[in-house]
């Protein structure tokens, strides 16, 4: 572990942690050491002619996208809806026959890195790789969640309830007992800004809890603020309300991890939005 040590572990409670606030239980880290077989609700299990019609010629009539989302990515398309209308991401978990978007299938997790899938769509990946992340993350460079296709993940961040209502807080009631936290050390809140990170590598390591992954150099950056460009501003004040808790952790580590955090949050705000106006979404 680097002088920084655990403020690398810290991960803010958002980007595409927002879909899920908790992993089914069972350690999933020794996971990546095998391939592991598609869950039985894997959406891979639909009939390939199925698939390639949902594909081809959209969603079915009998299921309506909710209305507002943005357009729905193709790769996406094949996802089921629930009943509010909103694509349901491969890694949910289903509980009793229904999707629950705060809990991820940690079997998916493992899948998805394996196999190179997307977290979000669960179709193979390229060799550009976005990650949905929050302002923190952009610092510490850490995710707890593999990354997805670059469309997918501008979906995922751009019409998530959670990201697109700042002052949103999740529900705790009705969560599986048997249930996990995600790796790290998790910062609950509402960062009311999500990032999405496109790079070309990342590599997993073991954290307390489970598996974090350590995203790479960025190629592009995307931010988002109530499902619309974030601007420089919200950027900024989402990454000043986060840092106290950082720099708590630096402070513990001693002076030299201070300095580090110090060029960590340097670097960061080289890829914030560079004017106060929203910038083109691209």
């Amino acid at each position: 572990m680097n002088t920084l040590g655990y403020i690398s572990l810290a991960l803010a409670s958002s980007g595409a942690i927002a879909w899920t606030a908790t992993t089914v239980a069972r350690r999933f880290d020794a996971a990546f050491d095998f391939d592991l077989p598609a869950p039985a609700n894997d959406d891979r299990a639909l009939t390939e002619a199925w698939s390639r019609r949902v594909l081809r010629d959209g969603l079915p009539m009998s299921q309506q996208l909710r209305e507002g989302l943005p357009e729905l990515p193709a790769r996406m398309r094949a996802l089921p809806l629930d009943e509010r209308g909103y694509p349901v991401p491969y890694f949910v978990a289903w509980i009793d026959g229904k999707p629950d978007f705060r809990v991820a299938d940690q079997k998916k997790l493992a899948i998805c890195h394996n196999r190179h899938c997307c977290w979000l769509c669960g179709e193979p990946l390229g060799k550009y790789m976005a990650f949905v992340i929050g302002p923190m993350c952009a610092v510490n460079r850490t995710s707890s969640e593999p990354p997805s296709h670059t469309d997918c993940a501008k979906f995922a961040a751009s019409a998530c309830p959670f990201l697109a209502r700042p002052k949103a807080v999740r529900r705790a009631s009705g969560l599986p007992e048997d249930r996990v936290d995600p790796a790290g050390l998790g910062l609950s809140r509402n960062p009311g800004v999500a990032l999405v990170w496109v790079t070309r590598s990342y590599k997993p390591f073991k954290a307390p809890g489970g598996v974090l992954f350590k995203i790479g150099e960025p190629e592009q950056t995307f931010w988002y603020a109530e499902g619309r460009a974030a601007t420089r501003e919200e950027v900024m004040d989402s990454v000043q309300s986060g840092l106290p808790r950082l720099y708590e952790l630096a402070h513990l580590q001693g002076d030299a991890a201070v300095m580090e955090l110090d060029t960590a949050v340097a670097r960061a705000t080289r890829h914030f939005p560079r004017h106060a106006a929203a910038a083109h979404l691209g």
